[in-house]
């Protein structure tokens, strides 16, 4: 392949190669009363992977597989055998199951097909003052094999990088948004493919969502225009499952981390809110605390139902 520094909605690099992830998590959607899915789970890397390719082929974004397995680097060759935490068990948003809804802190889509399941991929999202808005917008179009105009922002970033971009660029190895886009009713946002995967679980785009190719694929002949899409704000999600209460927390969106639903006082009203008022439950503020502090972005069990 050509070596041609573009960027795809605003980071200057050298195309690579495509990467098909793995076919996503799909769930069958939980028992009224219950909110996760998944599992936390450990695989072993086959000689010669990374970390980064055990993310994709196991449907993790860098920000998730980064956390779970400290002290390893991304790109670096692992050892036959070598054990990763593969951190794929989730807490459902709190919001209508329909249609796509992409948590930006999570850097998480969660499909819902309406045949009671859910798939979840990961993603790529813009960059701090880049972000896409938070709305309930739908799907306008799709194309395959898209021509990809760059926007004036673009354009004008990649000038003061020295770099003069073409006004379209036609489908190809070197096209930032890949061989699938899906067009929101949000003017200039997209959902598209990729041609750089190391991208997908960080803040790298000037506010499109990026998805791995083989993702995006899966679920692409399903879209269709006036698909539901919500972009939600939610680095903390409190969830059930039986007599049990979780809390999953996110790092906020650092442009939006000041607003009350990222600090601990919001959460402790968002976990009193939560809870059924005719019950007796111990919760674990303790843990809650730490959990705000420094999150993980995996379930962890904050109280019980012991009444």
């Amino acid at each position: 392949m050509k070596n041609f520094f573009l960027s795809c909605c605003g980071v200057v690099v050298i195309s690579l190669s495509l990467t098909h992830s793995a076919i996503a998590a799909t769930y069958s959607l939980p028992a009224p009363g219950n909110d996760i899915v998944g599992e936390v789970r450990y695989v072993s890397a086959s000689s010669g992977e990374t970390l980064l390719t055990v993310a994709q082929r196991n449907g993790i974004g860098v920000n998730q597989i980064m956390t779970s397995n400290p002290g390893m680097d991304l790109t670096t060759p692992l050892g036959s055998g070598t054990t990763v935490r593969i951190p794929a068990e989730f807490i459902l948003p709190a919001i209508s199951h329909r249609g796509i809804v992409i948590n930006l802190p999570e850097m998480r889509m969660y499909y819902y097909p309406g045949d009671g399941t859910v798939r979840t991929y990961p993603v790529g999202i813009g960059r701090v003052g880049k972000t896409i808005p938070i709305q309930r917008t739908a799907v306008a179009r799709k194309a395959l094999n898209p021509t990809w105009t760059p926007p004036k922002d673009i354009r004008d970033w990649n000038a003061e990088q020295g770099i003069t971009l073409p006004a379209s660029m036609p489908a190809g190895p070197d096209n930032p948004l890949g061989p699938y886009a899906i067009y929101l009713r949000i003017p200039t946002f997209l959902i598209h493919s990729t041609i750089f995967p190391e991208s997908i679980g960080k803040r790298a785009s000037f506010g499109c969502i990026r998805m791995n190719e083989g993702d995006i694929k899966e679920f692409f002949p399903d879209m269709r225009a006036g698909l539901p899409v919500d972009i939600i704000d939610l680095p903390i999600k409190v969830g059930w499952y039986g007599n049990r209460v979780y809390l999953e927390a996110h790092p906020p969106l650092e442009e939006r981390s000041h607003l009350s639903h990222a600090s601990l006082n919001g959460v402790v009203r968002m976990i009193e809110n939560t809870l059924p008022k005719n019950r007796m439950i111990m919760i674990d503020w303790q843990l809650v605390a730490h959990l705000v502090e420094d999150p993980d972005g995996v379930p962890h069990e904050i109280g019980t139902v012991s009444g």
